[in-house]
């Protein structure tokens, strides 16, 4: 008779990633406190089963997606999606941190734990290599009002790097402009006094005259 104890939904084989197991054990706790919490509010009580579902196809998808070489997809056209998140009436939540909102400190306890493990360099390299990896564990991150994933940085382009300082060996030297001078007004000259002029203006000669 097997007396050992029955897996969790969440529980990983021994020859998944090491990273996709740790996120199954925050993923398995999580998942624990929604069934704990959700029967007693009435507004969530019928999205157990749903973000439980949720929860454990994350940790399986994405053990899958780190034992395998990425695939590139093309995008899915922006009305396909529209159209079939339409056809899902008893859709989870979309808003960001709503899960972090309706169960308060207990969720922000498992939130530290996966923003922990998304800081780790092995888990920052896998996700920036994987952008399946990305996709998959994204959501899990909205709703619990994580940012997503960044992508890696884009290679610069060979023009970019033939004008890089560093490609010419070159080193900036910074440029200051000297303000443009400001022509001063140079005053018109005097004109000269003709022979036989004295100097004394017209009126002044008159009255000179008379006395």
């Amino acid at each position: 008779m097997n007396t050992s104890p029955a897996p969790s939904p969440f529980s990983l084989p021994d020859t998944a990633p090491e990273l996709a197991r740790r996120l199954g054990l925050i993923l398995a706790g999580l998942g624990g406190l929604v069934a704990r919490r959700f029967v007693h509010m009435p507004h969530l009580v019928g999205m157990t089963v749903l973000l439980w579902g949720r929860l454990n196809r994350v940790v399986r998808r994405f053990a899958l997606v780190l034992a395998r070489p990425p695939v590139l997809r093309t995008p899915a056209v922006r009305g396909q999606r529209a159209t079939v998140a339409r056809a899902r009436p008893n859709a989870l939540p979309s808003r960001r941190g709503w899960v972090l909102r309706e169960l308060g400190w207990e969720a922000a306890a498992f939130r530290g734990q996966l923003e922990a493990l998304l800081a780790d360099p092995a888990m920052r390299a896998a996700l920036q290599a994987n952008p399946q990896a990305r996709r998959v564990i994204g959501p899990i991150c909205r709703m619990l009002g994580l940012p997503a994933p960044a992508p890696p940085p884009a290679p610069a382009t060979a023009r970019q790097a033939d004008l890089a300082p560093e490609a010419t060996g070159l080193k900036a030297v910074p440029v200051t402009l000297a303000r443009p001078r400001v022509p001063t007004a140079i005053a018109a000259p005097r004109p000269e006094a003709s022979e036989g002029d004295s100097g004394i203006s017209p009126e002044r000669a008159v009255f000179a005259k008379d006395g």
